[in-house]
């Protein structure tokens, strides 16, 4: 049996960050953490007890997997199945820091069947790692308890875990991922919001993102900037309110969050060619 087949986890030098689980009642096997040096302490491929999940934090290390090579770049989120021989090797320019799981199970997924001697990997825009390094952090915090973790602590953390990656790694479509999900989000959150007076900062607000990140995602999938997709929804309301509606213009700006109704007018005016007052009348005239 070659080294590949058989079934070892090579543990890093003492002085790293690890823990490796004792008994057969926990569900989390192995947890890893922090720098490594995968150029000069390279780890042969092999394959392991349980499922390995790894995020790449730093670096760009080589993963070896079925006698190839593939370069992990910072963001790397990889999920690799029990029976699939893998193994690291570093680039010359420096470090790699990662986090890194090995579950006994899956129980409630398809990878339970269809990744056993296989892999999936996607590289995450940063908003989306965040979850994988909160829920490392609460297995760390458990692991490192006295005298020992709490199975029943360790197997929530792992059907959360397991849900998580399901959802993000898992289950992708070719719909564009989880950009165009949050952009399906900002589209609903705005027009049940047309009338904030700072729709951007409320917007990441509601979806824990940042403004340059919002504005990345609207521009890779609408072409368009979040700020104008508002703008859009906003008198594409006030046109409909405007036409099937007894409101004044007054009421309309009100409804819409405008301070002044010369407010809803200019926007207005700048977007059909006409104002409110104008659109009214010339709909009054037409058969």
């Amino acid at each position: 049996m070659s080294d590949a087949e058989r079934r070892h986890l090579y543990l890093p030098a003492r002085d790293r960050s690890f823990w490796k689980g004792e008994g057969d009642d926990l569900p989390l096997l192995y947890l890893a953490w922090g720098a490594r040096d995968f150029h000069r302490q390279p780890i042969p491929a092999s394959r392991h007890e349980g499922w390995v999940c790894v995020l790449i934090e730093e670096g760009a290390p080589t993963m070896t997997v079925r006698r190839q090579m593939v370069r992990m770049p910072a963001g790397t989120l990889t999920l690799i199945g029990p029976d699939c021989p893998f193994g690291w090797k570093g680039a010359a320019s420096g470090h790699s820091k990662f986090r890194l799981w090995m579950w006994r199970s899956f129980a409630g997924t398809r990878a339970a069947t269809d990744l056993r001697a296989s892999y999936v990997s996607r590289q995450l825009p940063r908003h989306e790692r965040q979850p994988f390094l909160q829920l490392h952090d609460l297995c760390r915090r458990e692991v490192l308890r006295a005298p020992r973790p709490d199975p029943g602590y360790l197997e929530g953390c792992r059907i959360l875990f397991e849900t998580t990656i399901t959802r993000e790694l898992l289950d992708r479509d070719d719909r564009g991922g989880a950009g165009a999900d949050v952009v399906v989000l900002a589209r609903a959150w705005m027009r049940a919001h047309l009338d904030s007076r700072e729709p951007i900062a409320r917007l990441c607000d509601y979806l824990n993102l940042s403004q340059s990140t919002l504005y990345r995602l609207f521009a890779a999938s609408e072409g368009v900037s979040p700020l104008a997709c508002f703008h859009d929804a906003r008198m594409a309301r006030a046109q409909e309110l405007l036409a099937s509606s007894a409101l004044s213009v007054k009421a309309v700006a009100h409804e819409l969050g405008y301070a002044h109704s010369n407010d809803l007018s200019r926007a207005y005016a700048r977007r059909f060619g006409m104002t409110p007052s104008m659109a009214r009348a010339h709909a009054r005239t037409l058969p």
